[in-house]
């Protein structure tokens, strides 16, 4: 089925901008016609309930799709009618930018192919995608003593790897390079900063292997394997897809 795009915007020619900027993100990642149905949604405003629990500098989002899911009982009803027919899901994932990242190109480039990656590493990598989401339910004590970034965690340094290449080949490297200096220059918060410190960091022509990089990261995590194990628990009792994440393995040095 192919990928269903939504695009709100009052103006026409406002929609039919983003129309081909998505698409041609979309098409960058070979996302001509996914096997599962997924729904991008390029929203004109901000999502505030989401913000206000996920963080003010949240630009947008990937999700699977089940009823019940917090996500649901805080979204507006344009949204829950886009996803939801007669109370079942008409869609398996969902993927989602606010309003003032869809106002600046490259800001709807980036988070889009970041957010798009995301939605590729599920579906093709779901035990990885499952462990490295484990790692930012370390506790504060645990992500300070081990100097952990956001963007250190492989499979979101792999989205941020991936939105930056696409973004440097629709608008140039110069263009891309000014957007992140001015995102460090008046960042949102102070680790939206360091998140963008990070990002000019980042080399988009060195291929990355997230299996591998995975391998290598979760040995530094071993003495907070307690942590680990309790969230993995938690996921398991009622998602899925945690089914096959086999912590010990990765948690193993010998592994690394």
């Amino acid at each position: 089925m192919p990928l269903t795009l939504i695009i709100r915007s009052a103006g026409e020619d406002v929609r039919k901008h983003h129309e081909a900027l998505a698409q041609r993100v979309v098409a960058s990642l070979g996302l001509q016609s996914p096997a599962r149905r997924l729904l991008v949604l390029l929203d004109d405003e901000d999502w505030q309930a989401f913000k206000a629990e996920n963080g003010i500098a949240n630009r947008g989002f990937y999700a699977r799709i089940r009823p019940g899911h917090p996500h649901w009982r805080i979204a507006p009803r344009y949204i829950l009618d886009s996803v939801f027919v007669g109370g079942a899901p008409a869609y398996d994932d969902f993927v989602y930018l606010h309003g003032t990242t869809c106002a600046d190109d490259i800001a709807l480039t980036m988070t889009l192919a970041h957010e798009l990656q995301h939605f590729i590493q599920h579906a093709d990598k779901t035990p990885l995608w499952a462990a490295n989401g484990l790692v930012p339910n370390l506790d504060k004590t645990a992500i300070a003593a081990l100097g952990l970034r956001w963007c250190d965690i492989p499979h979101e340094r792999e989205a941020r790897i991936v939105s930056k290449r696409i973004a440097e080949d629709l608008f140039g490297p110069d263009a891309v390079r000014q957007h992140v200096d001015a995102r460090i220059a008046s960042p949102v918060t102070e680790q939206d900063g360091i998140d963008w410190k990070c990002i000019r960091e980042l080399a988009v022509s060195t291929p990355y292997d997230l299996a591998h990089e995975t391998k290598l990261f979760f040995p530094r995590l071993k003495d907070y394997s307690g942590q680990l194990q309790a969230a993995l628990a938690h996921f398991q009792a009622s998602d899925p897809d945690f089914a096959d994440v086999n912590l010990p393995a990765l948690l193993d040095s010998s592994a690394g």
